[in-house]
């Protein structure tokens, strides 16, 4: 595997990854006042938040690798950092009581990173910068979403293509890094004070899989000043249980994509190939500093935690061996409304 090609599939990875806790900045002997907190979503309107992120991860590789190829060393570091601006500009919906939301994404800028497989290092540095900027574009243009009125996205649209999710993705933010709940956590009606919790659960079902479940946990933990805004800090606890994707899985999503290219296989797979993907239960934490008045997030932080395993069967020249790898790792990224 060429150095430029590892480095820009590192990329793509820290920009894909569903993927250390943040800290819990409560305010301390804030009066508590009971109101209700809801987001205010109004047409015409552009939001800019300015988005940081870092990740570090390592793969682990089975024996069946290095008895193919003693080159590859039995594990691969990578640690990156990157950052850009994410403006979403509001409009009214064709259907009442929803929003047009598109977001694009600019100013993408690379830190540092490296990539260690046993002696090599590789440093992004080495990479033009050029490539990067190229790539990030085709990656993470302009994406289109349709919400309701508390945020939660009923479909979007990349690449001109509309994909239906409404009740497929729900109770999750942009930081967590789902297209669930645009602006936030999902919120409680009625009024709250500073110390209620409340908890919501929700489904991804996902071309047939069996649903995966993620639990959240909100607590108004405090209220701060952030950025001139009074804002209430919601901190959520995120858990997701145990699942696993298969080959079919991948094919049946590449169908109602357009094909298996979309999603970057071949169409020649070996006859009897085979492909699982492992999820062990994961957590995130979130933080929210949330602008009732303003009705919208002023800046969140989350850590999200990645422990997946994956193995493949059916592949040439392996003698009929599975072949397996495991990656472990984790995400943080910030997100700072501006002005």
């Amino acid at each position: 595997m060429s150095r430029r090609y590892l480095m820009l599939t590192a990329v793509v990875t820290l920009l894909i990854a569903a993927c250390g806790a943040g800290p819990d900045p409560s305010a301390g002997g804030a009066i508590a006042i009971a109101r209700p907190l809801a987001y205010s979503l109004t047409g015409d309107v552009e939001l800019d938040y300015r988005v940081d992120m870092d990740m570090q991860m390592t793969t682990t590789f089975g024996d069946t690798f290095t008895a193919l190829d003693p080159s590859i060393p039995s594990s691969m570091d990578m640690v990156m950092e990157m950052g850009f601006d994410a403006r979403y500009r509001v409009e009214v919906g064709e259907a009442p009581g929803t929003y047009r939301v598109t977001m694009t994404m600019q100013n993408l800028e690379m830190g540092s990173g490296t990539i260690d497989m046993g002696a090599e290092s590789f440093d992004f540095d080495d990479l033009p910068q050029s490539e990067i900027d190229g790539l990030l574009e085709a990656q993470i243009g302009e994406m289109s979403f349709v919400i309701d009125e508390q945020g939660e996205v009923l479909s979007m649209e990349v690449a001109g293509q509309t994909f239906d999710i409404s009740g497929i993705l729900s109770g999750t933010s942009p930081a967590g890094g789902g297209v669930g709940q645009m602006f936030g956590p999902a919120l409680p009606g009625g009024d709250v004070q500073v110390g209620d919790t409340w908890t919501t659960t929700s489904e991804q079902s996902l071309f047939g899989m069996d649903p995966i479940v993620t639990e959240e946990v909100h607590t108004i933990t405090g209220r701060e000043s952030r950025n001139g805004h009074d804002t209430w800090v919601i901190k959520t606890e995120s858990s997701t249980g145990a699942y696993t994707i298969t080959w079919d899985d991948l094919i049946a999503m590449a169908e109602s994509l357009g094909g298996l290219g979309e999603i970057g296989v071949g169409e020649g797979m070996a006859p009897g190939f085979e492909m699982s993907m492992r999820s062990a239960p994961s957590g995130s934490t979130l933080i929210t500093w949330f602008d009732p008045d303003l009705g919208v997030s002023v800046a969140q932080e989350i850590t999200m935690n990645l422990a997946m395993t994956m193995e493949m069967a059916g592949m040439p020249n392996t003698g009929g061996r599975a072949v397996s790898m495991r990656i472990d790792g984790y995400t943080h990224m910030t997100m700072e409304l501006k002005g």
